[in-house]
């Protein structure tokens, strides 16, 4: 788990020195908030205002100009009839690594103001709303804004889906750790290494920069010349050395599923299969054969997968504790579920109507329907209390 200050505890105690006069303290801690959290825009606006005071003008403006960010919330307003359930998202300003919920929040069906906990001023009152919908996902590249989060939530009374002191458990280094303990299940291990660290012991393994998504800045080491190459091409002054486990069938190809965990039950996303080890969908070899064999898991997962596989990818989803979570896997030679990633960052996609994928669609909707259903029980029990 990641140890994180607490970015809005800094803000408060600064604007505490700051109404006792105690400026140069105050001063050091919005330096120190806004280091954790270089895009905080309240704490920029605040440390601006004490420049003021101490007249220094051209660092104020310096200071309102990295702060000037929108600090209200956006709202996608109500469009059905009777009453909606209004849901208050939390994101972050980091482009990569939230939660897609665009599909799943019909505005046939609810009133949907988010925010982005770095644009948000700590000293108001959160929009008001049924039931709180942590969307960011990425504990590798956005623990101070997971802190934030935590933080804004605390004193909150309603509901919380994926809350974000549980996304911090998800990280690429601790959650493999977690599922080790899980029967039937390889996780394969990632450590966090200076890129002088890494040797070519073990061969092969995967290397990673992190924060990186959709198989970016990601390579298969097999011989000491690959090493060499990427630790000259990959970002980052630290990488990821991840186990690899080969999980090619007899015909030679690798199968890569996605399943989503709604309120730990799990539901089929994709297959994508390929002969190449860093498979998306969108780089997968999907000819007919393959899409029969695709279709047999979107329609029936458990009969597809076995309750061996099966079970292990419920016990999976559930150790995170999470209400809306992605697994990305596989089934080793022996049978046992392979898990490639487990958090709240994938992406269910939706095919077009026209695209000739219905049973993908179908699949994608049963999981925007289960979401959205999970919503309406979580506040409807709430209501009723």
């Amino acid at each position: 788990m990641y140890e994180v200050e607490k970015p809005i505890e800094l803000f408060r105690s600064a604007q505490a020195l700051y109404r006792a006069r105690q400026f140069e303290d105050a001063a050091a801690g919005y330096r120190r908030c806004i280091a954790l959290v270089p895009d905080f825009a309240t704490a920029h606006m605040r440390y601006a205002e004490l420049l003021m005071q101490l007249g220094r003008a051209d660092a104020a403006l310096a200071e309102m100009r990295a702060g000037f960010r929108p600090v209200s919330g956006q709202i996608s307003p109500f469009c059905g009839e009777g009453e909606p359930i209004r849901v208050l998202q939390l994101g972050s300003s980091s482009v990569q690594g939230q939660t897609g919920t665009e599909r799943i929040l019909d505005p046939q069906l609810f009133e949907t103001t988010t925010i982005l906990v770095q644009y948000w001023d700590p000293e108001l009152a959160l929009p008001a709303h049924d039931l709180a919908f942590n969307l960011i996902a990425d504990p590798d590249i956005d623990a101070p804004a997971l802190a934030m989060a935590t933080e804004l939530l605390a004193p909150d009374p309603a509901p919380v889906l994926n809350p974000p002191h549980l996304i911090a458990t998800t990280s690429r280094v601790a959650h493999p750790i977690r599922l080790q303990a899980i029967p039937d299940t390889i996780a394969p291990i990632a450590r966090l290494l200076p890129r002088t660290e890494i040797e070519a012991e073990r061969l092969p393994f995967l290397l990673r920069s992190p924060g990186y998504h959709n198989g970016a800045h990601f390579e298969l080491i097999t011989t000491e010349a690959e090493l060499v190459n990427a630790l000259a091409t990959l970002p980052g002054y630290e990488l990821l050395q991840i186990e690899y486990v080969d999980t090619a069938a007899a015909d030679g190809r690798i199968r890569k599923y996605r399943a989503m965990i709604v309120d730990g039950v799990p539901y089929p996303a994709h297959l994508a299969i390929a002969r190449h080890w860093n498979i998306h969908y969108f780089s997968a070899e999907m000819g007919a054969p393959e899409r029969a064999e695709e279709i047999a898991y979107l329609s029936d997962l458990r009969g597809h997968l076995g309750d061996r596989v099966t079970d292990a990818l419920v016990a999976v989803g559930r150790s995170t504790e999470l209400d809306y979570v992605g697994v990305d896997f596989s089934v080793s030679h022996d049978g046992r579920l392979v898990v490639f990633e487990a958090n709240a960052a994938m992406t269910v996609y939706l095919p077009d109507e026209s695209a000739g994928v219905p049973e993908r669609r179908a699949a994608a909707l049963r999981i925007f329907a289960a979401a959205q259903k999970m919503i309406a029980d979580r506040v409807a029990s709430r209501r009723s209390r």
